[in-house]
């Protein structure tokens, strides 16, 4: 019991990525609000404020970046290779399984009691191992509704590190020709959607896996984050003051809220990384900053747990059981948010760290090459 009530606070490691923190738990904060407003909004202004998906793209691009900062000089052959995926599988899996657990015996709870849910997943062995695995994004399987279903960006995120080592690849043969060919990939996404969708592109057109494949999405998101840290060295002279900054997150949210162009977020939300990995290299953070981006290691204990206490709290509690509304539902999505925030908090330092340590101290391929980098990746 002592252990529980003594966890430590959060605390950066170093001051390397304070703004990049900072964004990732934010963006956490944003996908939250987004898979809860459907009970607090009316159905027009939830469809319209859909653009809140898009605070995916964002840890996308960070994710890129972070990746590339932590990895970029230290994967050189096989062995490092298979370090650098032992390493993302200790930081990935642990929690993803646990999840899907819980998320299989909520499902189970609610087929015996007969309450009604639109997102069942599909028991099927082959479709549970599918999701296990993190190979939903690839072999869709079953009625395409998975345990935890947030896990597909997890899911894309695995594949994204897998070909990582493409960037290292073209990097040596000849001066940024990796950064050519992630601008092209990238390049080419974003105009083939147009080409699809036209230049009036909405945000469904980009974030429904019917619509987009996800692969693509983590391509462009993950292929930006590449190139931004292959160029960082040319960031200087475009350092934001931090209001500009703050003025650029607002102004990412206003355009999510109000239904605009994806093209006009990502460009939004590229924007405002660029300037947050400026500020991040030649710019010093401020206090207030340095209090908030600790919280950023629970950015992945965040987004891995919310929708199962959006699911029983707001959804099943809320909703259906108590046929809640207004001011109702808005007390209980405080609690739920509560919650998620705590739970986030125990999982990461009582099930998270000492998991990640625990296979990262194994010898399969040797142990992995310490990391300094604050952001918990």
């Amino acid at each position: 019991m002592r252990k529980w009530l003594k966890l430590k606070p959060l605390v950066a490691k170093s001051g390397e990525m304070q703004h990049l923190d900072t964004l990732r738990f934010l963006a956490s904060l944003g996908i939250v609000f987004h898979h809860s407003k459907e009970f607090m909004f009316s159905s027009a202004a939830n469809e319209r404020s859909d653009g809140l998906a898009l605070f995916v793209d964002m840890f996308f691009i960070i994710s890129g970046y972070v990746i590339s900062h932590m990895y970029f000089g230290h994967i050189g052959d096989l062995r490092s290779y298979g370090c650098f995926i032992k390493k993302r599988i200790a930081r990935l899996f642990p929690l993803h399984l646990l999840t899907i657990i819980v998320s299989a015996i909520l499902y189970a709870g609610f087929e015996a009691l007969q309450l009604p849910s639109r997102h069942t997943p599909s028991f099927s062995p082959l479709c549970i191992a599918d999701t296990v695995l993190l190979l939903h994004t690839i072999i869709e399987c079953g009625n395409r509704q998975y345990f935890n279903g947030v896990n597909w960006s997890i899911s894309v995120e695995m594949m994204m590190y897998i070909g990582f080592p493409i960037a290292i690849i073209l990097s040596r043969n000849a001066r940024r020709r990796d950064v050519l060919a992630i601008a092209t990939i990238c390049a080419a996404i974003i105009l083939g959607a147009i080409h699809r969708y036209g230049l009036d592109l909405r945000v469904h057109d980009w974030i429904d896996a019917e619509n987009f494949h996800p692969l693509l999405r983590g391509a462009f998101g993950f292929g930006i984050g590449v190139a931004l840290f292959r160029l960082r060295h040319l960031l200087g002279p475009f350092t934001p003051p931090l209001p500009i900054l703050a003025g650029g997150l607002l102004a990412i949210v206003a355009a999510m809220l109000s239904g605009q162009s994806p093209l006009l977020i990502l460009a939004l939300i590229i924007s405002l990384v660029t300037g947050a990995v400026a500020r991040d290299l030649y710019a010093s953070a401020t206090p207030g900053l340095t209090r908030i981006a600790p919280l950023g290691q629970l950015t992945y204990s965040i987004y891995m747990w919310h929708n199962l206490f959006i699911l029983v709290l707001i959804n099943i509690v809320g909703d259906k059981l108590m046929k809640g509304s207004g001011i109702a539902i808005v007390a209980l999505s405080l609690v739920c948010y509560a919650c998620i925030f705590v739970t986030s908090l125990i999982s990461f330092h009582l099930f998270e760290v000492p998991m990640r340590r625990k296979i990262d101290g194994t010898s399969v391929f040797g142990k992995a090459r310490a990391q300094k980098s604050s952001v918990a990746s």
